[in-house]
């Protein structure tokens, strides 16, 4: 089968135009359901349409159905998103418009619940173990040159912001201290907290004083590296390395701590999550870990360089 690129986040298939329609859909509902005489059907509609796509995207059976896996943040909001709205509109909507007991909306609200700590435990990507079992297995790679197309919000955004830099961070990150080495001995998502203290935003998907991006612990030490999308959005690469026989100390510290583990004020746009602390004679760098794996982060990095204290 000939391999093509994945559709545009714009696409009437995308995850991205169905989350859209379901939010219209809830707005026309609570702005004219009533004064038309139709109260609960543009829910029920709304809400059936998307429960269709999420049964559509789950078979997999084509091509088609499954090129949502292939778009940055696809599946995000077809595993999670799009059912955490979409189930309970639907359940609603029939109970409204056809009078039925409103007991039978629990079924569809227990979806949006499990939905939401899926959210809480896998804060910006499904969990592994969450999604149909050809998903798991990435099937959809061999439909679609083995890449993801850019970010279902952050597409927008790079197309009005300034140019990608020429060297990605992930590659300077690998260039930088550590020989060029190409793979990583593990890998963890997560930021670098680079001041604990601000309330700025320096984007509209960034966290306060933190770059979203990728922990990795090589032979040589440890770095990180930003993703494409923080490079495109901040207009230049951000790499920390920090080489094994420079660590004094691992540590971890509270959600929105600083390096002196004191917890900053304010819970919006920060992660709710213990950070990670690693020490060098002249300087400590902070950084969250993505799904709460700060503490096994930390003993990992203790082991690899030799049971620091």
């Amino acid at each position: 089968m000939t391999r093509q690129r994945p559709p545009s986040v714009f696409s009437p298939r995308s995850p991205v135009v169905v989350m859209a329609l379901t939010f219209l859909g809830g707005y026309l509902e609570t702005e004219y359901g009533t004064s038309w005489g139709i109260s609960g059907l543009i829910w029920a509609v709304t809400g059936g349409l998307g429960v269709a796509y999420v049964a559509w995207c789950w078979g997999g059976r084509s091509r088609s159905a499954r090129a949502w896996a292939a778009i940055d943040r696809g599946p995000a909001l077809a595993l999670i998103a799009i059912p955490a709205f979409a189930f309970p509109l639907f359940g609603a909507g029939v109970c409204m418009f056809f009078g039925l007991p409103k007991v039978l909306i629990i079924p569809f609200g227990l979806v949006t619940l499990f939905c939401l700590v899926m959210v809480f435990i896998g804060v910006a990507d499904p969990p592994k173990w969450w999604g149909p079992g050809w998903f798991r297995r990435g099937e959809h790679k061999k439909d679609f040159n083995g890449a993801a197309s850019r970010g279902a919000l952050g597409t927008f955004v790079e197309s009005s912001a300034a140019r990608t830099p020429g060297v990605l961070s992930s590659q300077e990150e690998r260039g930088r201290n550590f020989g060029n080495v190409s793979e990583p001995v593990a890998r963890w998502k997560g930021g670098w907290v680079h001041d604990p203290d601000t309330a700025e935003q320096r984007h509209g998907l960034a966290r306060k004083g933190t770059v979203e991006g990728t922990l990795a612990w090589y032979p040589q030490g440890l770095g990180f590296a930003a993703t494409e999308r923080e490079d495109a959005l901040r207009g230049r690469t951000t790499v920390v390395t920090i080489p094994a026989d420079q660590l004094t100390g691992v540590e971890v510290v509270p959600a929105r701590a600083g390096a002196d583990g004191r917890p900053r004020r304010g819970v919006r746009r920060r992660s709710p999550f213990p950070r990670l602390v690693v020490r060098t004679a002249s300087d400590a760098y902070v950084f969250d870990v993505a799904r709460g794996r700060a503490r096994r982060v930390a003993a990992f990095i203790k082991e690899q360089a030799g049971q620091l204290a």
